[in-house]
């Protein structure tokens, strides 16, 4: 395709997305291709359409609402005017739903819902090539599609005989639906619309996230604490906004978060990190109706696919710079790995491309040093809770520690967390067509001292029985003492690099517009950028920051969002040659 095509192509895509893509001009851009990261065709599609539990909203609701103020369909465009990704794949995915949203099937129904492919899964313009990268963090605005699915929602159950709730009606009732089944889908909607857009109040921050950027904690703070426990007052505004991490080397590191709070060295730990990662995203606990007192918490997170995903990714490794694409200057990056010795490998350790992924302990870096924007470590370490109904409650049970009446939330959301890993398997909702692979990972397992939870789910697998054993309660209990001890500490994560080009933009809260920037004092940053152009700069290594459709201008000024620290490394010194030559090297990670 020239270059004059390309342009074309591109300004209508803009054009249709701008306008909400309307069903009877369907644009797509350029089949992606794939860099090489040890994933097979059959590994990508595990990882973008297995279900995590998540339940955003019921699934026939979400193909049939219709966008605020006109009639086009809510999802036509696959959501791609929030940035997320089109998964073509029509066989494991017939309506067309974006990389990362699946189906969740449960007991209460079908339910649409996220994975983390949706938030960990990015496509970069290389030169005339667009290139998906697994793993990498996407560049979605997450608040903005819960905001317009908001607005969509209360404009649908206005009244019965409103045109949009018709349509609305239409397309999810039986045709010959009753009067009666009409005014009950009425009814639902009205309180759903209620529950959500108050969800959607409370999670709105004082400024903007905007695109490639979410306050994980803060979200998964009121979902559990607030919401799911039903007390209102323990709600706080989402006013930390961090980049979504990259995947690859994750399995390995000895601990995970950017404040390095979640232990992650056994499958419990790691069951932790996936089963908070979604409760954050719409899975549901039932907190509220709990037997006194509790041994577990009921949740649809679906540990078991979990466990399956985990182990697909530890195979996951970072992508190799396309020199095919654009070449490297091999004299620099000589000059730059020995520059990159001295000031940054006693934070950032080295994964060779050529040794197999290994245990990795990660360096955590405090505040005081770093001199990063201190609001996501400062909120989850001082943000409290009130337990209400789960005051007094050992969790886990018998090994546990009562809980008092307020806690850290963070401590609050680590115990809900190992209440719904201790959750009774249900035999009958385990998946029959485990592969071998995944059962060898699971037989494997039980010799790394956390050995109660692969019996566990071997035995449930084998239908022997479903109740969780003391080995699970104490691994339980070490997972939550370890967490309290790591989300004390004011110090973010300083995790390996490689692969570091492909994750623009830089520092845990995205404030940095590419790695040349980093690199330079924080007084000569750029203090304004737009986010979300997918276009790589190859030469400052990051994507470009011109306004284009989409686009999110990101303002260094506003709180969260300071791009000051990382300057204490040399940065300061170094001549402006040095830097490029460290931009050079870091290509090759």
């Amino acid at each position: 395709m020239n270059s004059a095509s390309e342009k074309l192509r591109r300004r209508v895509l803009a054009i249709v997305l701008m306008f909400g893509g309307a069903s009877s001009l369907q644009v797509h851009a350029d089949p992606p291709s794939w860099l090489k990261q040890e994933w097979t065709k059959e590994d990508r599609t595990l990882f973008y359409t297995t279900s995590q539990g998540s339940q955003l909203m019921p699934y026939t609701w979400f193909l049939a609402l219709e966008r605020p103020n006109n009639e086009t369909l809510f999802a036509v465009d696959g959501l791609a005017r929030f940035g997320y990704l089109p998964n073509d794949d029509k066989t494991n995915n017939p309506d067309g739903l974006p990389v990362g949203f699946v189906k969740d099937a449960a007991e209460s129904g079908n339910w649409i819902g996220m994975t983390c492919a949706a938030c960990h899964t990015n496509q970069i313009n290389f030169g005339s090539k667009t290139l998906q990268i697994d793993g990498a963090p996407s560049d979605a605005d997450m608040h903005a599609l819960i905001d317009e699915l908001g607005q969509a929602l209360a404009q649908t159950c206005l009244s019965k005989v409103d045109a949009k709730f018709q349509r609305f009606a239409k397309k999810v009732l039986p045709s010959d639906a009753s009067d009666a089944e009409v005014d009950r889908l009425l009814s639902d909607l009205k309180e759903f619309s209620s529950t959500f857009t108050q969800y959607v109040k409370d999670s709105t921050p004082p400024q903007p996230w905007g695109r490639a950027r979410l306050d994980a904690f803060g979200m998964i703070f009121n979902r559990v604490t607030s919401i799911d426990l039903g007390i209102p007052s323990n709600n706080h505004l989402p006013n930390a906004p961090v980049s979504y991490p990259f995947l690859w080397d994750t399995h390995y590191h000895d601990v995970v978060q950017w404040n390095g709070s979640a232990p992650n060295l056994t499958p419990v730990e790691r069951l932790a990190r996936n089963v908070g990662e979604v409760l954050g995203v719409f899975a549901r606990t039932d907190l509220k109706k709990t037997v006194v007192p509790p041994l577990y918490f009921k949740t649809s997170a679906k540990r078991d696919n979990q466990l399956l995903l985990e182990y697909k990714l530890a195979s996951l490794r970072s992508p190799a710079w396309p020199r095919d694409l654009a070449a490297i200057d091999d004299g620099k990056v000589a000059a730059g790995a020995k520059l990159y010795h001295d000031h940054c490998l006693s934070c950032h350790t080295l994964t060779p491309r050529n040794k197999p992924l290994g245990p990795t302990n990660v360096t955590m870096t405090s505040i005081a040093e770093v001199g990063t924007d201190p609001t996501m470590a400062t909120n989850a370490k001082s943000l409290l809770a009130k337990t209400g109904v789960l005051e007094g409650v050992r969790m886990p049970p018998l090994v546990g520690k009562p809980l008092p009446g307020e806690v850290p939330s963070i401590e609050l959301v680590f115990a809900v967390v190992v209440g719904a890993i201790l959750e009774p398997f249900d035999a009958q909702s385990i998946k029959s067509n485990i592969d071998a692979n995944s059962r060898a990972y699971l037989e494997s397992v039980k010799t790394d001292g956390s050995g109660g939870l692969s019996k566990l789910l071997m035995a449930v697998r084998n239908n022997l029985h479903n109740t969780p054993n003391f080995n699970l309660l104490a691994a339980s209990k070490a997972l939550l003492d370890n967490e309290k001890k790591n989300a004390g500490a004011l110090a973010y994560k300083a995790r390996p690099l490689d692969g570091i080009w492909a994750t623009a933009p830089y520092l845990h809260n995205g404030s940095v517009a590419n790695l040349y920037q980093l690199l330079l004092p924080a007084k000569d940053r750029l203090k304004t950028f737009n986010v979300g152009t997918r276009t790589l700069d190859s030469k400052n290594v990051g994507f470009t920051t011109d306004e284009a459709p989409g686009a999110f201008l990101f303002d260094t000024n506003l709180p969260g969002n300071a791009n000051s620290g990382h300057d204490s490394y040399g940065t300061n010194t170094m001549t402006d040659e040095q830097r490029w030559q460290i931009v050079e090297y870091l290509k090759t990670l």
